[in-house]
C-alpha cells in the first residue's frame, strides 16, 4: 500500500478526523473495483461537512470567522466534553425506546450487540468499550432522547450532548472502515431524520450518498456477499451469520434512506433497482428483539417498509423523470395502472400483519395500521399528481379526484398521529404534510375554477363544503405548526399555507353562497305551468355586474405566495416535488388572461 504524502501547506490545517483516515485512501474496505468518494482523504471531510455545515442551494461567499459549530473549533472542544452517563434505569429505557421504534425501520444493529454494549458500559465502565462501541451507545442515546424530548419539547433536551460526545469518537470510528464506519453513517442519518437540527435535507443527501458508495465498496449489493443460510451449530458460525445479516440489513437500510431523500428532494437515487441482485431479508428469529413482558413478539415490518420505498422509487422513475423518454402516452398510462395495482397489492400484504391486534401500549407509528394507510395515501399523491410525461391526462377529472381524496386522507391521518403522539416530528414529515396541504388546496382550486368558469373542465365529484375545507385546512395547519416548532424550522411554511387556506375557504364560501342564491332565484323566476326553457336557462347566465365574483382568491393569493415558495425552496425549507406542483399551478394560470372574465355560466345549479 502506498503512503500518502503529507500536506505541504502550513497556512491551513486539515481537521484531525481527515488526517486520521487519510490512510484509507487506497485501502477502503471492500472490493477494489468499487473505489469511490469514500476511499480517499475527502471521506472525513465529507462526513464532517455533512454533519457540521448548513447547506443551501445558493453558495455563500467564503468567510474567515468560525462559528461555534465549525469543524476547527468543535474538534478542539469535543475531547473535553464531560461524560455524564444517564442513570442505568433511564439508559435501559432509552435503548428499549430505540428498539421499539427506530429499530423497526432500520434494523442494521443487532439487539444482542446493543444490550452487550450497554451491559459492558454500566458493568465494567467506559474504559471497557472501544471507540466504536462508545459512538454507538452515545448515538442511540441521542436518537432516543431526540424522539422522546419532542413530546415534552419545551424542556431542554439532552440529545445534543449525547450527539456531541459521539462525535468526539467519530474520527476513530471512521478510521476503522468497513461495516463499523457504515453503521456510524447510518446512525448519523437516523439522528438527523429525527433531531431538531436545521438544514437536514442537504446534509442527509450527502451522508446517504456516502453510505451508498460504502455499500458498493464493501460488495453489499451482491448476493454472493451473503453465503451463510443460517446460524449453524457452533458459536463461530453463529457470529459470522449475525455479522452477515447485519451487513444485509445495513444495505437495505441505506436503500430505504436513499429512496426517502431522493423522493423528498426530487433527486436521482444513489442505488438503482438494477444495482443489486438480492432481496430484502425475511423475518429472522436470531436477530429480532426478544418478546415483551407479555410475550408479544413485534411483527417484522421492515420488509413491508422496504417494498414501499422500492415502489415509490419506481413511481418517481416512471412518471416524474426530468427528461421525457420516447414512449407513448398510452404506454405511460399502462405503467401507472400497473403501479397502482402494485400499491394495492402492497396494502393487502400489510393488512395481513393484523397490526390492529398490536398492544395499545406501543407508541411506534410503525406498528400502527394508520401509518401504513398514510404511506398508501402519500403514494397515491405521487402516482396522480401532475406528471411531465402526461401533460394532459394529469389534469383530468379522475386524477383530480385522486389528488383531492389522497391529500385529504393524508392530512386526516397526520392530524390523528399527531394527536396520538405517534407522528415523527422530522423534516421529512414537514415536507410531506406541506405537499399534502398544497395538493388539497390545488385540487379544490381547480374544482372551484371549473365550476365558475368552464363547466366542461374536470372537477371533483361533489363540492367540498365550507366546514369540510375549514376542518381539513385547520388540521393541516396545526400539524405544520407542531412539526416546524419542534424541528426549529422557519415558520414560513405554515404561514404560506395559512394564507392559501384562507383564500380557498373564501372561494368555498363564495361558491356555496352563489349556489344558494342561484337556486332560490330560479325557483322564484321560473313561470308556473310553462316550459320556457330559454327563460329558465337565462337564469343560469350571470354577468359580472350582478355578482361579487372576482378571480379566485386562491389563485390571486398563490401568485402573491409564489415568490415566498421560491425563497423557501432556495433555503431548502421545501423541495423539488412541492415546487413542481407549484410550477404546474402557475403554468395553468398562464400569463394572467385567466383573470379576464367573460360572462360565465354556472351549470348544474
Amino acid at each position: 500500500m502506498s503512503q500518502l504524502p503529507q500536506a505541504a501547506s502550513n497556512t491551513s490545517r486539515r481537521s484531525d478526523v481527515a488526517a486520521q483516515i487519510s490512510i484509507l485512501s487506497t485501502s477502503a474496505a471492500g472490493e477494489r473495483q468499487y473505489l469511490g468518494s469514500t476511499s480517499g482523504v475527502l471521506f472525513a471531510d465529507l462526513v464532517r461537512a455533512s454533519v457540521d455545515v448548513p447547506h443551501s442551494r445558493h453558495p455563500s461567499p467564503p468567510i474567515t470567522i468560525h462559528s461555534e459549530d465549525s469543524p476547527e473549533i468543535s474538534e478542539e472542544i469535543r475531547p473535553d466534553i464531560p461524560r455524564e452517563l444517564p442513570p442505568k434505569k433511564l439508559a435501559r429505557k432509552l435503548i428499549q425506546a430505540y428498539l421499539d421504534h427506530d429499530f423497526l425501520s432500520y434494523p442494521f444493529l443487532t439487539p444482542l450487540e446493543i444490550h452487550r454494549i450497554l451491559d459492558c458500559l454500566y458493568g465494567s465502565g467506559i474504559a471497557s468499550l472501544t471507540c466504536y462501541e462508545l459512538f454507538v451507545i452515545d448515538m442511540l442515546f441521542a436518537i432516543s432522547t431526540a424522539q422522546v424530548s419532542k413530546y415534552d419539547w419545551r424542556q431542554l433536551p439532552s440529545a445534543e450532548s449525547h450527539h456531541a460526545r459521539a462525535m468526539s469518537n467519530i474520527g476513530g470510528v471512521l478510521r476503522l472502515g468497513g461495516l463499523q464506519s457504515l453503521h456510524a453513517i447510518l446512525l448519523l442519518c437516523q439522528y438527523r431524520t429525527g433531531s431538531s437540527i436545521q438544514d437536514n435535507s442537504g446534509s442527509m443527501w450527502l451522508l446517504v450518498g456516502i453510505a451508498a458508495r460504502m455499500c458498493f465498496e464493501m460488495g453489499l449489493h451482491k448476493e454472493s456477499a451473503y453465503q451463510l443460510t443460517g446460524p449453524g451449530d457452533d458459536d463461530a458460525t453463529a457470529k459470522r451469520y449475525l455479522l452477515q445479516e447485519s451487513k444485509r440489513r445495513s444495505f437495505w437500510s441505506v436503500l430505504c434512506m436513499d429512496r426517502i431523500t431522493s423522493l423528498i428532494l426530487g433527486r436521482p437515487c444513489a442505488i438503482r433497482d438494477d444495482d443489486f441482485d438480492h432481496v430484502c431479508p425475511m423475518e429472522d428469529s436470531t436477530i429480532i428483539p426478544s418478546p415483551s413482558a407479555d410475550g408479544h413478539i413485534m411483527p417484522f415490518v421492515f420488509r413491508h417498509i422496504v417494498s414501499y420505498r422500492l415502489l415509490c422509487g419506481r413511481v418517481v422513475s416512471a412518471l416524474h423523470r426530468k427528461k421525457a423518454s420516447d414512449v407513448s402516452e398510452q404506454h405511460v398510462l399502462q405503467i401507472r395502472q400497473e403501479l397502482c395495482a402494485d400499491l394495492e397489492k402492497w396494502k393487502q400484504d400489510v393488512e395481513q400483519l393484523h397490526l390492529e391486534q398490536t398492544p395499545q401500549t406501543s407508541s411506534s407509528c410503525h406498528l400502527s395500521m394508520e401509518w401504513y394507510d398514510l404511506l398508501y395515501s402519500n403514494a397515491m399523491l405521487i402516482l396522480w399528481r401532475p406528471s411531465p410525461l402526461l401533460p394532459d391526462v394529469s389534469h383530468d377529472a379522475k386524477a383530480l379526484q385522486f389528488i383531492f381524496e389522497s391529500a385529504k386522507q393524508s392530512i386526516t391521518i397526520y392530524a390523528s398521529l399527531h394527536k396520538s403522539r405517534k407522528i415523527n416530528y422530522s423534516w421529512i414529515t414537514l415536507q410531506s404534510v406541506f405537499l399534502a396541504g398544497l395538493s388539497y388546496v390545488y385540487a379544490c382550486g381547480r374544482h372551484f375554477r371549473s365550476r365558475w368558469r368552464n363547466p366542461s373542465e374536470p372537477s371533483l365529484q361533489k363540492d367540498p363544503t365550507t366546514i369540510e375545507v375549514v376542518n381539513d385546512t385547520r388540521a393541516c395547519s396545526n400539524v405544520l405548526v407542531a412539526v416546524s416548532e419542534r424541528w426549529n424550522a422557519l415558520r414560513n411554511c405554515h404561514e404560506v399555507f395559512d394564507r392559501l387556506s384562507d383564500a380557498i375557504l373564501s372561494d368555498a364560501i363564495k361558491l356555496q353562497t352563489a349556489q344558494a342564491q342561484q337556486m332560490a332565484h330560479s325557483m322564484v323566476t321560473q313561470p308556473v305551468g310553462m316550459s320556457n326553457n330559454s327563460n329558465f336557462n337565462n337564469t343560469l347566465m350571470t354577468s359580472r355586474d350582478t355578482t361579487t365574483f372576482s378571480p379566485l382568491a386562491v389563485d390571486t393569493e398563490f401568485l402573491h405566495c409564489f415568490d415566498d415558495l421560491q425563497q423557501l425552496y432556495n433555503m431548502q425549507q421545501i423541495e423539488d416535488p412541492i415546487m413542481e406542483l407549484s410550477q404546474d399551478w402557475l403554468g395553468y394560470l398562464g400569463n394572467g388572461s385567466e383573470f379576464v372574465e367573460p360572462p360565465y355560466q354556472m351549470s348544474g345549479y
